[in-house]
C-alpha cells in the first residue's frame, strides 16, 4: 500500500479534509499539506458542519441503547478510505506535533445510564506488541508520537464499528460492544470486524508511514469474549461547565448541569469558582469474568492474531467462523470454564491467510 499522493486527494479531497479536521489539525497546516486555499479549507468545513447539524436534528432517541452497533457495520465501513486517513494522521503525528484528542466522556455518560446493573456485552482487548521493545530502542520524543498516533487509529477503528474505549491500559486498548438480548449476532460479527480491519490500518495504513520514516513495524494481539459485566463506579470525575456571566439568563453551556451563578448549589459535588462551575460525575468501570478473559486470550496471541471466545464463536455465522481455527489448548496456561457446560472454555484462533 503506497502512502497518500496527489492522485488520492485529488479524488477524495473533501473526506481528505474532514479527516484531517476531526484530528484537530490546524485549517492553515491542512490548507499548506493540501495545496489548496484557508478559504476552501473552511467552506468544505461549514458544509460539513451543517450536514451534520441537519443529522442530528433528525435523530430520535428511542433507546438509551446505542444502535450503530446494531448494525452490520462491516458493509459500510470504507477502509480504502480509513487507511489513506490513517496513513496521513501517522504522518502529522511524525512530522508536525503529536496529539491525541479523543475524549472517553461519551462512554462513562453513557455507562450513568446501567451505573449499579449488569449488562451483556462484547469486550474486545488490543494490545501493541514488542512496546517494550520500542520504549528501550527509541528516545521518549520518538516514542510519543508513535504510541499515540496507535491509540488514535484504532480508537477511531472502534467508533466506526458502533464500540466504545473504556479505558488504555499503557499501550493497551479496552472497549466494549453492546449487545441485544434477542441478538448477539450482530455485535459479535462488528467486534471481529472492527479487529480485522485495525490489523489492517496497522500493516497497510500506519506501518507504511512509519517505514518509510525509518521506524520497524507495529503489530497487535486482539483477544475478544462476550459476557456478562456490571457496571460499577471507583470514584468521582471533574468535569468543568463554563457559565456565561454577561448575560440577563445566566445559564451552563452544559444543558445537562445548568446551574445559575449566584446561589449555592445543595449538590455536595458541585462547587463553584469564579463563574465556573465544576460538577463531579461518577467514574464507571466494568468488572466480569468476560474483560479477564479476553485480556488472558490476548497474551496467547501472535502479532496480528486475534483470539476469540467460544461464545463469540458460536454467535458468528458459518462464513465468519470459517476464518478460524480451534486454538490448542493443551500446554497454555488456561483454566477457563463454560458456566454453561462446566467444560473448558475453548478458544479460536484467526486463519493467518484470511485477514484481508
Amino acid at each position: 500500500m503506497n502512502s497518500i499522493n496527489a492522485r488520492d486527494i485529488e479524488i477524495h479531497p473533501h473526506k481528505t479534509i474532514i479527516s484531517l479536521y476531526e484530528s484537530n489539525i490546524p485549517v492553515e497546516t491542512i490548507a499548506l499539506q493540501l495545496d489548496l486555499s484557508i478559504e476552501e479549507i473552511n467552506d468544505a468545513i461549514c458544509k460539513y458542519q451543517e450536514i451534520n447539524k441537519v443529522k442530528e436534528e433528525s435523530v430520535i432517541q428511542v433507546s438509551k441503547v446505542p444502535k450503530l452497533g446494531m448494525l452490520l457495520v462491516e458493509t459500510v465501513f470504507d477502509i480504502e478510505s480509513a487507511i489513506k486517513d490513517a496513513q496521513m494522521r501517522t504522518w502529522y503525528n511524525l512530522k508536525v506535533k503529536s496529539q491525541f484528542n479523543i475524549s472517553q466522556e461519551k462512554t462513562q455518560e453513557l455507562l450513568e445510564n446501567f451505573i449499579g446493573t449488569n449488562v451483556t456485552l462484547v469486550i474486545l482487548h488490543v494490545d501493541l506488541v514488542c512496546s517494550t521493545d520500542l520504549s528501550m530502542n527509541l528516545p521518549l520524543k520518538r516514542l510519543v508520537p508513535i504510541i499515540q498516533a496507535f491509540t488514535q487509529e484504532m480508537s477511531l477503528v472502534i467508533e466506526a464499528y458502533g464500540g466504545y474505549v473504556l479505558k488504555y491500559v499503557g499501550d493497551a486498548i479496552i472497549c466494549f460492544f453492546f449487545t441485544e438480548k434477542d441478538d448477539l449476532y450482530l455485535p459479535c460479527t462488528n467486534a471481529v470486524a472492527c479487529a480485522h480491519s485495525m490489523i489492517t490500518i496497522i500493516q497497510e495504513g500506519m506501518n507504511t508511514i512509519l517505514e518509510s520514516n525509518g521506524y520497524t513495524d507495529l503489530g497487535v494481539r486482539i483477544g475478544i469474549d462476550i459476557g456478562e459485566n456490571a457496571i460499577v463506579q471507583y470514584g468521582l470525575r471533574p468535569e468543568t461547565v463554563t457559565i456565561t456571566e454577561n448575560l440577563t439568563n445566566t445559564v451552563a453551556t452544559n444543558q445537562n448541569y445548568e446551574k445559575r451563578c449566584d446561589g449555592v448549589s445543595n449538590d455536595k459535588n458541585v462547587r463553584k469558582k469564579n463563574g465556573i462551575t465544576v460538577h463531579k460525575k461518577p467514574y464507571l468501570d466494568i468488572l466480569g469474568y468476560t474483560i479477564n478473559i479476553a485480556s488472558k486470550m490476548t497474551s496467547f496471541a501472535r502479532p496480528n492474531q486475534i483470539i476469540i471466545g467460544e461464545e463469540v464463536y458460536r454467535n458468528l455465522d458459518i462464513q465468519t467462523n470459517r476464518k478460524f481455527k480451534k486454538l490448542n489448548i493443551k500446554n497454555l496456561d488456561w483454566n477457563y470454564l463454560n458456566n454453561a457446560t462446566g467444560n473448558t472454555y475453548e478458544l479460536y484462533v484467526n486463519n493467518d491467510d484470511n485477514q484481508r
